[in-house]
C-alpha cells in the first residue's frame, strides 16, 4: 500500500500543473441536469408529471432537455427544487462521488479492537432484567391495588351517606 501511494505522488508530480488543474475542475464540476433527474425519479415523479406541475409552458421534452443539460439557469432551478420540495443547493451542489465515498477510520488501536482486549466488558443477565422488572411491576400494582381499595371505600362511604339522607 505505501509503495502505491509512493508511485502514485511520483506519477503525479511529473504531470504539469495545467493537467492537474483541468482534472481537478472537471471532478468539482456537478452535472445539474443528472440531479434533477436523480431526485425527481426519487420522489417518484414522471418528467410528464413533473412539467405538469411546473406550468403550462413545460412538456416533458423540455423536461428531457434540462436533465440533460451540465448547468441549468438558476431560474429554471429554483423552480424545480420548488415543485419537488428540496433545497436549490441540493439540485446545484449534489455530488454522487462525494455522496458515496465512505473512509473507515478504524485503525489497530482503535476502541473496536479493545473488546476483545478486555477493556469493555458489559455484560447484562436477561434473567437479572426479568426479575428487576417483575418486582417493579409487583410494586406498581400493589400500589395501584391500594388506591382502587381507597377509591372504592370512599365510594362506599358516599353511597352510605346519601342513603341515610334519603330514609
Amino acid at each position: 500500500m505505501y509503495g502505491f501511494r509512493c508511485a502514485m505522488s511520483v506519477n503525479l508530480s511529473s504531470q504539469n500543473s495545467q493537467d492537474m488543474k483541468t482534472t481537478t475542475d472537471a471532478a468539482a464540476q456537478t452535472h445539474q441536469g443528472k440531479n434533477v433527474k436523480r431526485f425527481r425519479e426519487m420522489l417518484g415523479i414522471r418528467q410528464e408529471g413533473l412539467a405538469d406541475q411546473l406550468g403550462p409552458e413545460w412538456s416533458q421534452k423540455r423536461i428531457s432537455l434540462i436533465e440533460s443539460r451540465e448547468i441549468v439557469e438558476p431560474d429554471l432551478l429554483k423552480s424545480i427544487a420548488e415543485v419537488l420540495k428540496i433545497p436549490v443547493q441540493v439540485l446545484e451542489n449534489f455530488n454522487e462521488q462525494a455522496a458515496i465515498n465512505y473512509f473507515n477510520t478504524f485503525t489497530d488501536d482503535s476502541i473496536f479492537n479493545n473488546v476483545n482486549n478486555g477493556v469493555l466488558t458489559n455484560n447484562i443477565n436477561p434473567l437479572e432484567v426479568l426479575i428487576e422488572a417483575m418486582k417493579e411491576l409487583k410494586t406498581v400494582y400493589g400500589e395501584n391495588r391500594e388506591l382502587y381499595t381507597s377509591l372504592l371505600n370512599l365510594e362506599r362511604e358516599k353511597n352510605a351517606e346519601l342513603k341515610a339522607k334519603l330514609a
